[in-house]
């Protein structure tokens, strides 16, 4: 017998790793047997339209959330939007289900908050608890996508780790569509790209290490003349910081910041990057590097929670606190081809195993405990 899911997808192309993430949990439930799929969203956006499930309009402002964690606090029931359905699921909270009488099951990706309270407001910190706290009580089953975040949910909120299930999300496939060389010669040639270049994809939010990566790499370019530095991201937060330090340390030529990039661009400097570095003091699960693994780009990553969980042997850890640790990490992919080919061939390694399929396959099983709550 077939049995009826929601999926409560809240998540837009603004929120970057949020909806990668609820694309591929969308893209995995095609994948799953037993299941006619309904999808909560947006009718317009065409991603969510290509997967071909069915849509129903819906979306969650903050007033509607500050509603519903209020009234569910005063032991107000609302409206249920997701009565026809037997169970639903959330890639991201959406607080219409605390209301809802169905089993459901939604992804915490991190709770950051916990470990650098100073990047939020009391505000924010307090919201996310009580949030959390809420959605977690009234859970069928919690989903995340490491183990140290299991641990986290486990001894922040005191949730038995068995209703936790860790499943590891794999990354939009657009990367494995190798450009030819033309096409990555024109993007070179667009975007300014020099030969020799390392390649780190954030926002300048603080967590995100810019500054110690550019002190590290004036150290490096010290060393290697033809060594570039390429960062995107949009202007905002320690963006005016970051490039103040490009200009103390005389780098201005030498760093290059792309700003914000379409697809097509972003899986060109992929493509054509020497290496990723990614510095981050805060990651549950990177998605830039396995989109780095898919392109064969070797990665130096930091050593930190759960990112090596994440890569295993396949990159090249430091310490993200260490200024001296993450330039010899650099020199050391700059210089060694054979640790490179090693990293890259691991790398590709993990990501065949992350399949679509695999992933719907432990997603089904969640659905099927959640028909047992």
């Amino acid at each position: 017998m077939t049995a009826r899911l929601g999926v409560v997808a809240l998540a837009g192309p603004d929120n970057g790793g949020t909806y990668q993430y609820t694309l591929s949990t969308l893209q995995a439930l095609r994948h799953v047997t037993g299941f006619a799929v309904t999808l909560y969203g947006d009718p317009d956006n065409p991603d969510f339209r290509a997967l071909g499930f069915p849509i129903s309009p819906f979306s969650e402002s903050r007033r509607d959330q500050l509603k519903a964690l209020a009234a569910y606090k005063l032991g107000v029931r609302l409206s249920d939007p997701f009565a026809s359905e037997d169970v639903l699921l959330g890639p991201i909270y959406a607080l219409t289900l605390l209301h809802t009488s169905k089993p459901f099951a939604f992804t915490l990706h991190d709770l950051q908050e916990r470990y650098y309270p100073q990047n939020f407001s009391l505000l924010q910190r307090t919201w996310h608890h009580q949030v959390y706290d809420a959605l977690l009580g009234r859970a069928g089953r919690i989903v995340c996508e490491s183990q140290y975040v299991q641990s986290d949910i486990a001894r922040f909120f005191g949730i038995d780790r068995r209703r936790i299930a860790v499943m590891a999300a794999p990354p939009q496939a657009q990367y494995l569509v190798a450009q030819g060389a033309g096409q990555l010669a024109a993007a070179r040639a667009r975007l300014r790209l020099p030969k020799k270049f390392l390649f780190y994809p954030a926002q300048f939010w603080p967590h995100k290490n810019h500054l110690r990566l550019i002190e590290a790499f004036a150290d490096v370019a010290a060393e290697m003349a033809d060594a570039y530095l390429v960062l995107t991201g949009k202007q905002r937060d320690e963006y005016a910081a970051a490039m103040a330090a490009v200009d103390r340390l005389g780098l201005r030529d030498k760093v290059l910041h792309l700003g914000f990039l379409e697809t097509a661009d972003l899986q060109s400097v992929y493509q054509l990057a020497t290496a990723l570095v990614m510095p981050s003091l805060f990651e549950s699960v990177s998605i830039p590097i396995y989109e780095a693994f898919q392109v064969g780009a070797p990665v130096a990553a930091s050593n930190i929670l759960a990112i090596p969980e994440q890569v295993g042997d396949a990159a090249l850890l430091f310490d993200p606190t260490s200024v001296a640790s993450i330039r010899e990490a650099i020199l050391t992919l700059l210089r060694d081809q054979q640790a490179v080919q090693a990293l890259v061939a691991r790398g590709k390694a993990r990501m065949a195993a992350m399949t679509p399929e695999r992933y719907g396959t432990e997603l089904e099983a969640v659905l099927r405990q959640l028909q047992q709550v």
